[in-house]
């Protein structure tokens, strides 16, 4: 004799609303957060958060996380006293980085020169 068993209840498919949908978003987004632990933490898919998020910044004007950089041929002269400047020359590239630069950023710049 062959037994089925009928599971009743609740349908697994879920509607998120944007605003919940953003707010995973924005929170997984954040430095140091875990795409994994987030999705845990609310019931859904890492996947489904991955493709949020690239739904909603697929609607953004400008690409997320990078900054416009302009270049110019002779930049203005900036007004720092000798000790707020720091100023490295390399391969004919000269940079200067304001007193207060983070040094994440210097490292980021000599890489780039570098490759």
């Amino acid at each position: 004799m062959t037994q089925i068993t009928v599971l009743s209840g609740v349908e697994r498919r879920r509607h998120w609303s944007d605003e919940r949908k953003l707010a995973l978003v924005e929170a997984a987004i954040v430095p140091g957060a875990s795409v994994a632990a987030i999705a845990r933490d609310a019931d859904v898919s890492p996947s489904s958060i991955y493709r949020w998020r690239r739904k909603l910044c697929s609607k953004l004007a400008q690409p997320t996380g990078f900054a416009a950089v302009a270049v110019h041929a002779d930049p203005p002269e900036l007004d720092y006293g000798p000790s707020d400047m720091l100023v490295i020359e390399l391969s004919g590239v000269i940079i200067r980085a304001a007193g207060g630069v983070s040094a994440s950023l210097l490292v980021a710049a000599l890489r780039e020169l570098k490759a």
